[in-house]
């Protein structure tokens, strides 16, 4: 059963987003557009509770000037995501910033987004969420991508980015929650059909991609 339709059938009281600008809802021309309303409509319009934000990366480690990237996720998934009890499906889609950044390899890694994500799986599914869960690959970047980015987030490769990919899609399967194949799903498409004018967000053609992605989710 996909997740949409595997959510119908629990009585979830909504649906909480985790990640960065992507899923806050970047350069979607209107916010019922982005990812996470779409998801929404297609489980019959529940709240969203959105806690997106723009920059973060998921993981805690230490950047190049020494210090963790401020609102990571990693050290806000408590107070997001476990701040109470409730029955709310959880979406998360991380990845796409800890892959693109690449001044630090010797502390911001693949390694170190694995540990973090893993800490995060664990403490969602002790809470007994884990039926509701859904992460999805990091998404598509262009070619075109690789070379633009803030300090640091600049110069990866497609086999350093994917190494993500693999690593999200693994991590599904290792603590059975199910897999959204985002990065996969965009690729099917040509290099830059679903990209926005500044390259590093999706157009509404993107969103709906990755809408799509976790409405067909199923569990590896």
């Amino acid at each position: 059963m996909i997740f949409a339709e595997h959510l119908k059938s629990l009585e979830i009281s909504g649906i909480r987003v985790f990640g960065d600008s992507i899923t806050a809802g970047f350069n979607a021309s209107r916010p019922e557009l982005a990812w996470p309303a779409l998801f929404a409509g297609a489980v019959d319009g529940l709240p969203i509770r959105n806690h997106a934000i723009p920059g973060t990366v998921l993981q805690g480690s230490r950047l190049a000037e020494g210090k963790p990237r401020p609102n990571n996720g990693v050290g806000r998934f408590v107070q997001s995501l476990l701040d109470r009890p409730h029955e709310d499906a959880i979406l998360i889609l991380y990845g796409y910033n800890d892959a693109r950044y690449t001044a630090a390899p010797e502390t911001m890694n693949v390694a170190g987004f694995v540990r973090d994500y893993s800490r995060i799986l664990k403490a969602l599914i002790a809470a007994g969420h884990g039926p509701r869960i859904a992460i999805g690959s990091p998404p598509y970047v262009p070619d075109a991508g690789f070379s633009v980015g803030s300090a640091g987030f600049s110069g990866q490769t497609r086999q350093g980015f994917e190494r993500y990919v693999e690593a999200v899609r693994d991590l599904a399967r290792q603590f059975s929650v199910f897999y959204a194949p985002v990065y996969e799903r965009m690729m099917e498409h040509d290099d830059d059909l679903l990209a926005s004018p500044d390259i590093t967000h999706p157009n509404d053609a993107g969103h709906r991609v990755i809408f799509e992605a976790f409405r067909d989710a199923a569990r590896r």
